[in-house]
C-alpha cells in the first residue's frame, strides 16, 4: 500500500482510547488475538487513514509496524476482522464516544461570550448514507432506494475554533427528522437551531412549557401561517436585511412564540420561529446562520474519514462504523486542544 502517512498523530490519537488491555467478557473469551480493544483501534486508524474495506485495513497493518505494535498484532485476515467487526457492541462505542465528548467538554468549554445570545449553541440536522440495493434490504426506503441516516447533535463551542458531535441517532433513511427531534432538543440551558425539516408546531409548544423551556431557534416554512400580536422594534441598520419582528401565535401550538423574517447577503429569505425573547433580532439570525457548521462537519466526516462508504452492510456493522467515524472525530478534536494549536483538525494527522 502506497501509504506514507505518518502514523505518530494517529497513535497518539488511539492512546487517548485508553484500550489496549481491554477485553469484552462476552464476546472475547474465546479470542486468541483479536480483542474488542485493539479491534477499535484498529478500526479508529483505519478512519483516520480513510481506509474504505476490509482488506486495505488488513494490507495497512501488514506494512506498518507502527500499527501492528499499537494493536499488539502481527497479522489479521479480512475475514476475522469482518466477523469481529459485527460482534462489537455498540453500547461500547457508545460509552467510549460520550467519555471522549465529556474530555472535550471540560477542556474547550463553550465561549459563550463569542456566541450570539450569551448561551451554548447545538445545531440538529441528519445525513444519508446511501446504501446497495441487493445488499442492505433491512434498510428499505423505497423500490429504488436503501440507506441509513444519522440525526446528530452538534455543539458550537466556538464558531471559528471549536465544533463537535455531542449527540447521534442513528436510523434507516425513511425516518422524518422530527420523528428524533425530541430526543436531541434536550438541554434547557443551550439554544437548539434547526431547520425547516423539523418544524413541529406541537414540539414548539413542548419546548415552551413554563418551567421546562428549552430555547430553539427553527426555520419555518414561508406559508406557514402566523397571527402577529405584537411588533418589535428595529434599528435603522437592522432594517435592511431584518424585515419584522414581531410576537405571533401558530396553528397546534398555544404558546406565544416570536417570529423573525431576515433575508441573507445572497438575497435568500429566512422565516424563524423561536421561543428566545431576551435577546435581538440580529442575534437570532447569526444563530440560525450558525446551522451552517453541521453541514461542514457532515462534509468532513464524509471526505475526511471516508464516510461515504461502509465497510459492513449489516445493521450492527453500520451502526459501530457511524461511531467509529465519531470517535475518530473526537479524538482528532481532543488531541489538537491539548496541543493548543492552531492547525484544523485535519492538519494535525
Amino acid at each position: 500500500m502506497d501509504n506514507l502517512q505518518d502514523l505518530s498523530t494517529i497513535c497518539q490519537c488511539l492512546n487517548q482510547l485508553e484500550l489496549d488491555e481491554y477485553r469484552s467478557l462476552l464476546h472475547d473469551h474465546r479470542s486468541h488475538k483479536l480483542f474488542t480493544g485493539n479491534t477499535i483501534q484498529l478500526h479508529v486508524a483505519a478512519q483516520l487513514l480513510g481506509l474504505t474495506s476490509y482488506d486495505m485495513i488488513a494490507e495497512q497493518l501488514q506494512v506498518s509496524q507502527t500499527l501492528r505494535e499499537r494493536t499488539q498484532l502481527d497479522s489479521i485476515s479480512p475475514s476475522a476482522l469482518s466477523r469481529k467487526t459485527a460482534q462489537l457492541c455498540t453500547d461500547t462505542l457508545q460509552a467510549i464516544f460520550f467519555r471522549l465528548v465529556q474530555q472535550i467538554a471540560t477542556l474547550h468549554p463553550s465561549a459563550t461570550n463569542k456566541l450570539p445570545g450569551g448561551k451554548r449553541l447545538k445545531v440538529i440536522d441528519a445525513t444519508e448514507l446511501v446504501l446497495p440495493l441487493q445488499r442492505a434490504s433491512w434498510a428499505y426506503c423505497s423500490f429504488s432506494k436503501r440507506g441509513v441516516k444519522m440525526h446528530t447533535r452538534v455543539v458550537i463551542a466556538d464558531p471559528k475554533q471549536l465544533v463537535y458531535a455531542d449527540r447521534f441517532i442513528a436510523s434507516t433513511a425513511d425516518v422524518d427528522e422530527r420523528e428524533v427531534s425530541l430526543q436531541l432538543v434536550t438541554d434547557p440551558d443551550a439554544i437548539h437551531v434547526m431547520d425547516r425539516g423539523y418544524q413541529n408546531h406541537h414540539h414548539f409548544e413542548q419546548w415552551t412549557q413554563p418551567g421546562k423551556e428549552i430555547p430553539f431557534v427553527a426555520r419555518v416554512r414561508a406559508n406557514t401561517q402566523m397571527i402577529a400580536t405584537k411588533d418589535f422594534r428595529l434599528s435603522k441598520a437592522d432594517k435592511r436585511w431584518i424585515f419584522w419582528d414581531r410576537k405571533v401565535t401558530i396553528s397546534k401550538c398555544s404558546r406565544t412564540l416570536r417570529a423573525v423574517f431576515f433575508r441573507d447577503e445572497n438575497d435568500k429569505e429566512y422565516y424563524i420561529i423561536t421561543n428566545c425573547m431576551d435577546i435581538s433580532a440580529t442575534e437570532i439570525a447569526q444563530i440560525y446562520k450558525y446551522r451552517w457548521l453541521i453541514e461542514l462537519f457532515f462534509k468532513w466526516l464524509k471526505q475526511h474519514l471516508r464516510l461515504v462508504k461502509v465497510i459492513s452492510y449489516s445493521p450492527q456493522g453500520i451502526w459501530n462504523q457511524l461511531y467509529l467515524a465519531l470517535i475518530a472525530f473526537a479524538l482528532c478534536t481532543w488531541v489538537r486542544l491539548q496541543a493548543k494549536t492552531n492547525k484544523t483538525t485535519w492538519d494535525i494527522l
